[in-house]
């Protein structure tokens, strides 16, 4: 995600500083407090995290030490410059039981270590900051990192023939960039708050899985089955859609349905032509 948020403002004319995690520790405040004073930005951008959801789990201080005590460094850091905090932070912060689309002010109540450090997160963010934004999206997909469309090509790629895929829980893919042009309008508007991004589209991981072969014209056989069946470490919500009528609203944007999307990715990747 760091990727696409730094070429997004940096084609927007902005000048951007993104040292890596080997350059920049964010669990280290002192370092992370003379860095941020020593170039003085008018916004700190939070593209660090630690997503591996079950991993989380495993490595519960870990989670806590990046995404809780990471963001609090980084909050405290803006907040001495008088910058702008923003913290993406995730759809995993809500239990899953709701039926319809999460609002921004519906109460969170995560099931897992990685939407319970990262609403950690969040809370230190509104503590530390003097100016916040955070960003929550969902089902993120792009060039430069892991992700399930990634994955489940992967498994193809190398021989699978069928694939089981969850058909119980639900949300709303994000394309990379379109999110990181989200953050840009959001802070060159100088909003604040906590607002929701994502695709257009809910959708299962079955169904999407399904949308991504049919783009491509070929593919395995694909097999629905329930998220208790796969026995991972961490529980997911079963609905985690994220409504995005306030970003919409508020930078008065119509976001694309996540298959437009999908196929600008499957076109990167040399795998649709339309």
């Amino acid at each position: 995600m760091g990727s696409e948020v730094f070429k997004e403002l940096n084609q927007a004319g902005h000048k951007v500083f993104a040292p890596s995690h080997s350059e920049l520790d964010i669990t280290d405040e002192n370092k992370m407090l003379d860095y941020v004073q020593q170039i003085s930005p008018e916004a700190v951008i939070n593209c660090a995290g630690f997503t591996r959801v079950d991993d989380c789990e495993r490595h519960q201080k870990l989670a806590f030490e990046v995404n809780a005590r990471g963001a609090e460094n980084l909050a405290k850091a803006s907040n001495k410059v008088g910058a702008l905090m923003v913290q993406i932070s995730t759809d995993y912060v809500f239990s899953g039981k709701k039926l319809g689309e999460y609002l921004e002010e519906d109460e969170p109540a995560p099931l897992n270590i990685y939407g319970k450090s990262k609403l950690e997160g969040e809370r230190a963010v509104m503590k530390f900051s003097g100016k916040w934004l955070i960003i929550r999206t969902s089902w993120l997909f792009g060039r430069g990192g892991e992700n399930f469309i990634q994955k489940i090509l992967k498994r193809w790629q190398e021989g699978a023939v069928e694939l089981k895929i969850v058909s119980d829980e639900r949300g709303r893919p994000t394309y990379a960039p379109d999110l990181a042009r989200a953050i840009r309008l959001l802070v060159e508007r100088g909003l604040k708050g906590i607002y929701h991004f994502a695709n257009k589209g809910i959708v299962s991981w079955f169904e999407l899985a399904g949308e991504v072969f049919e783009l491509i014209g070929d593919g395995p056989r694909l097999i629905p089955i329930k998220a208790e069946e796969f026995g991972l470490p961490a529980r997911r919500p079963k609905n985690s859609a994220l409504s995005t009528k306030k970003i919409e609203q508020a930078l008065g944007i119509d976001i694309r349905h996540h298959q437009s999307a999908l196929k600008d990715y499957l076109t990167l990747l040399g795998l649709y032509k339309d």
